[in-house]
C-alpha cells in the first residue's frame, strides 16, 4: 500500500472512530444537559404542566389580591384554569376538608414528579405567609414558569440545529470512504478484498451509527 492510500484510510478510519465521541462533546455544549434522577415526560407533557402550574400561580395571586383566602383562592383558581394536575387537586381537596395549606403542601412536594410541579408546590408554601409577600411570590412563580417554557423552546431550536450539523458530519466519513473506494485501487482492495478492510469498514459504520443513536438519546432527553 502506497503513502497516500495508507494516509486515507487513516484519515477514514480515525474520523469514523473519533466522530461519535466529539459529537458527543459538541452536543453536550450546545444543549447544555442538565442531570435528571426523576422519570421523565413528554416534551410536549410537559410544556403543558408549566403553562397550566403558571395560570394556576397567576389565578391564585389574583384571587388573594381580592381578598380571598389561600383555600378559597386555591379553589377558585383551579375551577378556572381547569388543572390537570392530580397533586394540585388533591391539594384543594384536603384544604376544603379544613386542613393547612402549609402542612398540605409540605406533605405533596415529595411527591412530585417534575421540577415544575415542585416547584408550584413550594411557591404556594410560601405564599401562605399571607400579604402582599405572597402576592409576589406567587406572581413571580408564574413568571419564573413561563421562563422555563421559553428556555425550553430555544433549547428545542438549538437541538434541532444540532442534529441537522450532526447528520452532515456522519455522513460526510461514508461519502469520503466511497468517493476513496471508486477513485484508488489501492484502498479498495485493501477495504474490500482483506479481512482487515472489512474489519475497518465494519467498525467505522458500527461506531457512526452507535454514534448517531447516542446523539439522539441526548437531544430527545427532556428538561424537567
Amino acid at each position: 500500500m502506497g503513502v497516500g492510500g495508507f494516509a486515507s484510510l487513516v484519515f477514514v478510519t480515525a474520523t469514523w472512530y473519533g466522530q461519535p465521541f466529539l459529537l458527543r462533546q459538541f452536543l453536550r455544549h450546545r444543549l447544555n444537559r442538565p442531570k435528571h434522577t426523576e422519570k421523565p415526560i413528554a416534551q410536549t407533557d410537559h410544556l403543558q404542566q408549566l403553562s397550566e402550574l403558571s395560570e394556576l400561580l397567576d389565578a391564585t395571586a389574583r384571587n388573594l389580591r381580592l381578598g380571598k383566602s389561600m383555600a378559597s383562592s386555591l379553589v377558585g383558581a383551579v375551577e378556572s384554569c381547569a388543572s390537570s394536575q392530580d397533586l394540585i387537586s388533591e391539594l384543594v381537596k384536603s384544604t376544603s376538608r379544613g386542613e393547612s395549606v402549609s402542612e398540605t403542601t409540605k406533605k405533596l412536594t415529595p411527591k412530585a414528579t417534575t421540577n415544575g410541579l415542585a416547584f408550584v408546590l413550594r411557591t404556594i408554601d410560601i405564599a401562605t405567609t399571607g400579604g402582599v409577600g405572597g402576592v409576589l411570590a406567587l406572581e413571580r412563580g408564574a413568571i419564573v414558569l413561563r421562563e422555563r417554557i421559553s428556555n425550553i423552546d430555544n433549547r428545542q431550536m438549538q437541538a434541532a440545529q444540532a442534529m441537522l450539523s450532526a447528520r452532515v458530519l456522519s455522513w460526510s466519513p461514508v461519502f469520503v470512504a466511497s468517493w476513496l473506494i471508486l477513485s484508488s485501487a489501492t484502498v479498495r482492495n485493501f477495504l474490500l478484498l482483506s479481512l482487515a478492510g472489512w474489519l475497518c469498514i465494519l467498525l467505522g459504520l458500527g461506531f457512526n451509527f452507535a454514534g448517531r443513536r447516542w446523539m439522539r438519546l441526548i437531544i430527545d432527553e427532556p428538561a424537567k
